[in-house]
């Protein structure tokens, strides 16, 4: 029997998820694709996908071993208009976090939230 544990219930401080540090990359990749873009429905379908993959691979690297990434981006049209969004889960308030960013330009809105669960 080996002395180094083959399971793990908690992760490591360093390896723990940092919403502060995940906000940073949603706004560093957010303000590079969005900025000075036009609002086009046409395109909004794939330029969501792409940045919800664009940021899921950017805090994979993050190295948050052992947790599992939910990225939800939604873009909409600014037009004045308030909106409203929640999201509900259960989870270890111990060890799941998330982080989110807004961002606003005069055609479009973007709303970004990345989930980050542990897994046991």
């Amino acid at each position: 029997m080996t002395d180094t544990d083959t399971y793990l219930i908690r992760p490591n401080h360093q390896h723990k998820f940092k919403p502060a540090i995940v906000k940073e990359c949603i706004r560093e990749i957010v303000r590079e694709r969005l900025s000075g873009m036009q609002y086009d429905p046409e395109e909004v379908p794939e330029l969501s996908r792409s940045l919800a993959e664009s940021i899921k691979d950017k805090v994979k690297h993050l190295g948050f071993d052992r947790y599992k990434l939910v990225v939800q981006v939604v873009i909409g049209e600014q037009r004045g208009q308030g909106v409203k969004m929640s999201s509900r889960c259960l989870w270890d308030a111990d060890t799941d976090n998330y982080a989110e960013d807004v961002f606003m330009n005069d055609s479009l809105i973007c709303v970004v939230a990345v989930f980050g669960s542990y897994y046991y």
